[in-house]
């Protein structure tokens, strides 16, 4: 039975939770799509599911796919399997990996939950991207030298070459020198690639919070990762080698983390998580834009039927012969 269960949403929307405890009921393992908790030591920043859940690491299949957790009695792969001091994963890395483990999951009996707020991440393996897999030396020469350019010449070459991705992504640069790179190294523009239906059913879940709510939730949630140690985190990475033109590539929580440790004072470390706030209500909303257009998706309401009522769909989706 070839299904596969999607939940997606904007971050702080409880997505983790809910998946562990529907894979706990249907026998499932999940694969974690977030662009962010793939690499090593953005733990709290990224809210891995393991910095609040019981967790073991290691697993017989580990070897693998990389590093395996199971958290809370739940096998999740995709996370911490690229290091930030010099990896730079791309969305086709992920989309040729997390195929291999929805086959091996599958193989065994099982059903694959596919979690995550990454929605180019979740896009690429539902829809089926088309994407060029190259060498990561040649690819790392390249990006190299786009990113001596300034953001201005980034932009006028896209305009050129890719309009379609600089309009998508204006206020991403990080996405835009992807762009440039994959048309540097292929000679097609990256919104030029097909997408090819992959062999498989998938049921999309996501939680449907009220939006003053989740940015209740999305400030409560940066004052517990704070008291988890958030700002030691950050130091941390920068003491073991992470720069901080790196550490601000990763976005949010970092890039102003990065701006706080470039000028230490708790004055400037009170502005940045109180710019951060506005900063992860903005993302919420281009995530909300992003899944909205997914008219697949069961919209959830939180609440204490939240369970019960995924179980429903998910059910039906199942038995479905």
């Amino acid at each position: 039975m070839n299904r596969i269960v999607v939940v997606c949403g904007p971050t702080s929307s409880g997505k983790t939770s809910l998946t562990i405890n529907l894979a706990k009921k249907y026998n499932g393992e999940i694969i974690c799509a977030d662009s962010r908790s793939i690499y090593k030591g953005l733990n709290i920043g990224t809210a891995k599911p393991y910095i609040d859940k019981p967790y073991k690491k290691s697993h017989p299949r580990g070897g693998i796919f990389g590093p395996l957790y199971e958290i809370d009695g739940v096998v999740h792969y995709c996370l911490d399997i690229a290091d930030p001091k010099t990896d730079y994963y791309s969305v086709a890395e992920f989309q040729q990996l997390t195929y291999k483990i929805i086959k091996n999951i599958i193989s065994r009996g099982k059903v694959p939950f596919l979690v995550g707020g990454t929605g180019l991440y979740i896009d690429a393996v539902t829809q089926g991207y088309e994407f060029r897999i190259e060498s990561k030396s040649k690819s790392k020469e390249v990006r190299n030298e786009i990113e001596k350019l300034s953001e201005k010449d980034i932009i006028n070459k896209l305009e050129k070459i890719d309009p379609d991705t600089l309009k998508k992504y204006k206020n991403n640069k990080r996405r835009l020198i992807r762009a440039l790179e994959v048309y540097e190294l292929h000679k097609k523009p990256i919104s030029k690639y097909q997408k090819q239906k992959p062999p498989y059913e998938f049921l999309f879940l996501a939680i449907d919070w009220p939006r003053e709510e989740l940015y209740k939730r999305i400030d409560k949630w940066v004052d517990m990762r704070l008291e988890m140690g958030l700002v030691e985190e950050a130091e941390e990475l920068y003491e073991n080698g992470l720069s901080l033109e790196r550490m601000r590539d990763f976005g949010l929580e970092y890039k102003h983390l990065a701006n706080y440790l470039e000028n230490p004072s708790d004055e400037v470390l009170e502005l940045e998580i109180e710019k951060l706030k506005y900063k992860i209500h903005a993302f919420a909303r281009r995530q909300l834009t992003w899944f909205r257009r997914n008219k697949n998706i069961h919209w959830l309401k939180p609440g204490k039927d939240l369970n019960q009522n995924a179980q429903k769909i998910i059910s039906k989706f199942l038995n479905n012969k």
